[in-house]
């Protein structure tokens, strides 16, 4: 009751002033002497009643006020801060632009050598004879030397070591998941010790890999650099992978069994080969611009925040990293 009364006071007050007001007209109409004192004092609770509505409806109407001109000081506040982010994403997007076009502008004279490494495979430099479907169809011992001993002899300051991976392209190529990784595993460190495992082919699915990863990839010499994927029909380049972090994750599903499936992936024909690759390695980019102009892939890369990327429209695909290439055009040219 009490919180009813709280919650509608005005309706409360009015009500006990009207009855008020009632009493002393009907006391009035049916005495015959008026009581002068109980009029009074009726008339004068009838007053007070009165007086209390209208400053309580007073204090109510100066809130409703207050809450008005606060909320249109918060909406004012709000509009102020909306306004000054979107000045401040303008002047930032701005300057931005600039940055990113001085960079451009800089690398205008640039060459691809400059900025990145060429990407040479052991089919695409033609020193050594190689046959990549015998290698990986057949799984012939005498391929994976051939490309062991070409490995050894890249130059890494001047050139990545890759190894090229053609999708779309069965019946012509076949993987085989387990002697894929055996290739991506060899260097200098561990070539001894893979060829008995490469010569037979109950070997490649049961193989223990990661002693041979940690031979390879943690001392950094010698090593594959990178693994391309080609489309079979075009042989346009689509995608790349750092060779050490697709063989980690190629390492763990050969250790999980996953053989059939990855051979799938590998074999089977993909309307998006690139997507299906993605889904199962992380690793995978498709970070391949079709240009050989310095000012026009840096510009792509920033844009699109991208460390690392491959100009491929040249003879030969070159990679290049986004902080290479802010370092060149930084400098004094």
């Amino acid at each position: 009751m009490f919180e009813f009364v709280q919650a509608n006071i005005l309706l409360v007050l009015t009500v006990i002033g009207a009855v008020i007001s009632f009493m002393a007209s009907f006391i009035g109409l049916v005495a015959k002497k008026k009581p002068v004192l109980v009029l009074a004092v009726l008339g004068v609770l009838g007053f007070v009643v009165g007086i209390t509505y209208q400053l309580s409806n007073y204090a109510q109407n100066q809130e409703k006020a207050r809450r008005a001109a606060a909320e249109a000081q918060i909406k004012e506040a709000a509009q102020r801060a909306r306004d000054g982010v979107l000045q401040e994403i303008n002047e930032n997007v701005g300057v931005t632009r600039v940055t990113v076009d001085a960079i451009a502008r800089k690398l205008e004279s640039a060459s691809l050598q400059e900025v990145g490494l060429p990407l040479v495979s052991v089919k695409s430099v033609g020193s050594v004879e190689f046959e990549e479907t015998m290698a990986f169809a057949k799984g012939s011992s005498e391929m994976w030397q051939r490309y062991a001993q070409w490995l050894a002899t890249v130059p890494e300051a001047k050139a990545a070591a890759c190894l090229t991976v053609t999708l779309n392209a069965s019946p012509i190529h076949h993987y085989d998941a387990g002697l894929l990784l055996a290739y991506l595993l060899t260097s200098t460190a561990t070539r001894d010790e893979l060829l008995p495992i490469v010569d037979s082919h109950q070997a490649w699915h049961n193989f223990a890999a990661e002693p041979f990863f940690l031979k390879n990839f943690k001392p950094q010499t010698g090593h594959l650099r990178y693994v391309l994927f080609y489309e079979g029909p075009t042989q346009k380049l689509l995608a790349f992978a750092e060779a050490e972090a697709f063989a980690q994750q190629l390492m763990v599903l050969h250790r999980l069994g996953r053989h059939a499936m990855l051979e799938a992936l590998f074999n089977s024909p993909h309307s998006d080969p690139v997507a299906a690759l993605r889904s199962v390695f992380p690793s995978v980019q498709a970070a391949v611009f079709d240009t050989d102009r310095c000012d026009e892939l840096v510009r792509r890369m920033i844009e699109q925040q991208l460390p690392l990327a491959v100009a491929a429209a040249g003879p030969r695909p070159y990679v290049a990293k986004l902080t290479r290439m802010i370092r060149l055009a930084a400098a004094d040219r």
